[in-house]
């Protein structure tokens, strides 16, 4: 499994590139913006794990570990004799997936309704960025299709994915610089 994961993993592509440069620096501003307001706890922690999680998915694009999740799926299904259902299965994983990323979204949302509106809003782009990774994971090959994927010098496929790190980073860019002067 290990072996058809590293043959199939090609060398990264320019959006590949763009959406890494742009997920380090969304997970930079969004320790910048932990690190402006020390008194308010629940926010410092959310940007932190918004770092953290746009460092996790730029190493993920160059690794392209989603192939790795796809092609154990693969395996899986073949073990256990339902390979010929997997078009039905991957469409019923998909909906349920996006089910559950809007369900999280409304949680997280609902989680920080009193958090800084900066807060929410990167919720959002967090949410997006996952719905959009989750299609992927699930190989959802008709998406590249539907988005354009595979043009010659840009996949545009990317840009979903890049406009949700964007949110992020702009909503760390709006952060209150002092949270203290803001709550009162």
């Amino acid at each position: 499994m290990v072996g058809e994961w590293q043959a199939s993993i090609a060398l990264p592509q320019m959006a590949d590139w763009v959406t890494v440069a742009a997920c380090l620096l969304a997970a930079a501003m969004s320790m910048r913006a932990a690190a402006r307001c020390a008194s308010a706890a629940f926010d410092r922690h959310f940007w932190q794990f918004a770092a953290g999680l746009l460092v996790f998915l730029a190493v993920n694009e160059l690794l392209d570990l989603h192939t790795l999740l796809t092609i154990a799926a693969r395996a899986h299904a073949k073990a256990f004799g339902w390979y010929g259902a997997h078009r039905t299965a991957q469409y019923a994983f998909v909906i349920a997936l996006s089910g559950a990323a809007a369900m999280a979204g409304l949680a997280m949302l609902w989680l920080t309704r009193r958090a800084d509106h900066a807060v929410r809003i990167a919720v959002v782009g967090l949410a997006f960025i996952g719905l959009f990774a989750l299609l992927r994971a699930a190989s959802f090959h008709h998406l590249g299709d539907l988005l354009g994927g595979g043009a010659s010098r840009f996949d545009w496929s990317s840009v979903p994915e890049i406009v949700g790190i964007a949110v992020v980073a702009c909503a760390a860019a709006i952060y209150p610089r002092d949270c203290d002067m803001e709550a009162s």
